[in-house]
């Protein structure tokens, strides 16, 4: 659940109070025209910070590269700046024109905040899902049902994957990558709950990693001290020793 919509009082109180203290901080305007200050900041904050948050969310996820995240929380953070400043410039402007020079000497500081306050609500969505994810971890999952499609998000779409279409599932930090011959789809579950969703007497997990469709298992061969197998595909997976004996089994050998 988002936490700006979870606590949606709370996160109101606080724009227009950090609003209010933006406003009266910044220059020596008159009351009246630090009021409309605060209250235009206060309505653009709200909204902004609830972009944010589903853009720190969605378009940031843990699975994506360091390189990745990092240029779009500055791509956000200057987008936000643009936004925030922009919008309260021009309706300052529109509401007092010949004041307008005084909110212009304060832009250096508004920028300043404003690049501040998209930090504070990065840090307080990274603790929000870090929370989250310990008490799902704390919180025993639901049994899985074994099924014979799975559906993934692609896009806008939903894809549904037949269970015969599966080659392999990779672990890929809090999703499963699903990898089929039209290409690999993420979605967000465990390996656990995938595995258990799985029909067992097509699919093992051979690796902490990687669960396996042994109809598309084309050979097994070693691989140093270890041993792996080979796809129909000609990926190459290795086996864990754990797990070896029990292949050995459904594969009949």
């Amino acid at each position: 659940m988002n936490p700006l919509d979870e606590h949606r009082k709370t996160y109101i109180t606080v724009c227009f109070a950090t609003a209010a203290i933006y406003a009266f901080s910044a220059g020596n305007q008159p009351a009246l025209y630090r009021m409309a200050d605060a209250c235009i900041y206060g309505c653009v904050l709200c909204i902004t910070g609830i972009i944010l948050r589903n853009i720190f969310r969605f378009a940031i996820p843990r699975h994506q590269k360091p390189t990745y995240r990092l240029v779009v929380l500055l791509s956000v953070a200057v987008l936000s700046v643009m936004l925030i400043v922009g919008i309260e410039a021009f309706a300052m402007y529109l509401l007092a024109p010949s004041s307008f020079r005084h909110f212009a000497a304060t832009i250096p500081v508004r920028i300043f905040i404003t690049l501040l306050i998209v930090a504070v609500i990065r840090l307080y969505c990274l603790l929000h899902d870090s929370r989250e994810s310990a008490h799902k971890e704390e919180t025993p999952p639901v049994a899985a049902q074994p099924v014979d499609r799975i559906t993934v998000r692609n896009g806008q779409k939903i894809k549904i994957i037949a269970i015969d279409e599966i080659i392999y599932v990779k672990a890929d930090g809090d999703y499963v990558s699903i990898h089929t011959p039209e290409g690999s789809w993420l979605k967000e579950q465990t390996m656990k709950y995938t595995e258990d969703m799985l029909p067992a007497d097509k699919f093992l997990r051979i690796h902490r990693s990687f669960i396996v469709n042994t109809r598309h298992i084309s050979r097994i061969e070693r691989y140093g001290e270890q041993q792996q197998v080979v796809l129909h595909n000609r990926e190459k997976i290795k086996i864990s020793a754990a797990r070896y004996r029990s292949l050995r089994q459904i594969l009949g050998f």
